[in-house]
């Protein structure tokens, strides 16, 4: 609805125009007001779409409000009535960008006449500045969409940095948050969580989603302290999401960075950080670069811990063993209940399952390792022997591992079957009988990326077969493809592809 000021000294002319507007049914919101100035205070403080004057009124003149009001509002629609005596001079009220003019007494079908064509050039204008808008706002996503997959690129090591000028924050120093959910999240509240990170940062920051479960927060650290308001935010930021989201998370920190080219050097640091989530149930908040084998949680039991060292064992992995081993003795040491005896049977089994899983070793071997585990005289000593013998048992580097192969291939099969559904890595771990954080290792060693990437893709390829084979609505594939959200569907395609799912489709059929 647009609207009208009327401006006339006498109450009896804009009551006869007001019921003029309301007899010919125009969608006008109508404001008066008596005299020049009036209208001029009113114009400087609100938006008005068509200005009605008259020419002569004390204290302000109609055509120095109109030169006024056109200064105040250039888009204004102007229309200047007077009595047939002043023809002439209302004639030159057009130099004043006055839109038309009426004569005393107001002829209807004049009015009709001028008040239909006003209106049409102010809906005319409304259209133009919505393309405007739209043109603007469609720019910027591209300079936005541009602008995350460079600084995606930058993360991932694909991308050099080569232009000091794009850094973020002008190039200053600055610190990574990597905040992981357990559920999909971001496809669903990612606005949201952007609006949180707004409040939080008072707009200081780079946000880039990864993942219906994963984004990556950019913040500036200028000045000294910057280590300790990276973890406070993180902290700060994980209580908003709990309070907000009724959410838990995994926020893994950076340390400071005062060099971009070690950002890649530093991301990677911080997923291999992530893989500790799994030892925690609530939400939790780490620092990459951290000994965290004390973090674990009191409530992680000696049994849970075994059974993620024995699978690593099983599997011939044991770099990951060996970070495991880490937590394990962590938490024996903290709970101090275990007596010695109890340590070093534990870890005989240990040894007992890698000796059983190599073949280059004999039984004699074996003897000789559990007897150097039950001298030892401390549980430091203890796992030292532990961790020298897992080192000497790992095997050369040679074909790769057919169970491992078929494991993976198992996880493929659930994807490309289910990648519809809610499935995430501790999902699909339950459904081969893996601890999570074992098969995230494995997925990611076999095949060189992570599991919920993988998720990604394939729900992004399914989608381009879709646009590529049928006719859907691109509502009704994102759906197929399992995202719950179209807007989110589209800004991930185009992230992954290059080009929106519309644009793709118009390519296809041109």
């Amino acid at each position: 609805m647009f609207t009208i000021l009327i401006v006339d000294d006498e109450k009896i002319e804009r009551d006869g125009i007001r019921g003029l507007i309301a007899d010919m049914n125009y969608e006008l919101r109508t404001i008066e007001a008596e005299n020049g100035e009036k209208a001029l205070e009113y114009l400087r403080l609100n938006p008005v779409d068509i200005l009605l004057t008259d020419i002569k009124m004390p204290f302000m003149g109609g055509l120095e409000l109109a030169e006024q009001a056109s200064l105040a509002q250039p888009s204004l629609e102007i229309i200047i009535y007077s009595a047939y005596g002043e023809f002439d001079y209302a004639r030159r009220a057009l130099y004043t960008n006055a839109s038309s003019y009426l004569l005393k007494p107001i002829d209807i079908e004049e009015f009709a006449g001028v008040m239909s064509g006003v209106i049409q050039k102010c809906a005319d204008k409304a259209t133009q500045q919505r393309r405007t808008a739209e043109l603007m706002q469609g720019y910027q996503k591209g300079l936005e969409y541009e602008r995350e997959k460079w600084l995606t690129d930058v993360l991932n090591g694909v991308q050099v940095i080569t232009d000091d000028a794009a850094l973020p924050f002008g190039g200053q120093k600055a610190a990574l948050l990597l905040i992981d959910f357990k559920e999909r999240f971001f496809d669903r509240s990612y606005e949201a969580f952007e609006q949180a990170v707004e409040q939080l940062t008072a707009g200081e920051y780079e946000l880039l989603n990864l993942n219906e479960y994963q984004s990556v927060l950019m913040i500036p650290c200028p000045g000294s302290g910057g280590q300790k308001r990276i973890r406070d935010m993180s902290e700060a930021l994980a209580e908003r999401i709990a309070e907000r989201f009724y959410r838990h998370c995994c926020i893994v920190y950076s340390r400071v960075i005062s060099d971009w080219q070690e950002v890649s050097a530093c991301y990677e640091q911080m997923e291999q950080t992530l893989d500790y989530k799994f030892f925690f149930e609530d939400t939790v908040v780490l620092f990459a670069g951290d000994d965290l084998a004390g973090r674990v949680p009191e409530f992680v039991s000696t049994e849970t811990l075994m059974a993620d060292i024995n699978q690593f064992i099983t599997h011939g992995e044991y770099a990951g063993a060996a970070k495991s081993i880490e937590l394990l003795f962590s938490h024996l040491s903290r709970n101090g209940g275990s007596s010695a005896i109890y340590v070093k049977y534990l870890c005989s089994d240990l040894v007992r399952n890698a000796f059983e899983q190599s073949a280059r070793r004999q039984k004699a071997d074996f003897q000789q390792t559990v007897e150097r585990i039950f001298k030892s005289d401390s549980i430091l000593e203890v796992k030292q022997v532990l961790l020298q013998a897992l080192s000497e048992i790992e095997p050369d580097s040679g074909p790769p591992d057919e169970s491992k192969r078929h494991i993976v291939q198992q996880v493929i099969r659930i994807v490309e079957k289910d990648f519809r559904e809610d499935i995430s890595l501790e999902v699909i771990a339950g459904r081969v009988s893996l601890n999570p954080s074992y098969l995230s290792h494995l997925f990611k060693k076999e095949t060189g990326q992570s599991l919920i990437k993988f998720i990604t893709q394939q729900r992004l390829e399914r989608a381009r077969h879709l646009l590529d084979s049928t006719n859907m609505k691109i509502v009704d594939i994102a759906e197929h493809a399992g995202y719950w959200s179209s807007s989110y569907f589209c800004q991930t395609f185009k992230k992954y592809y290059g080009i929106s799912p519309q644009k793709y489709r118009e390519i296809l059929n041109e």
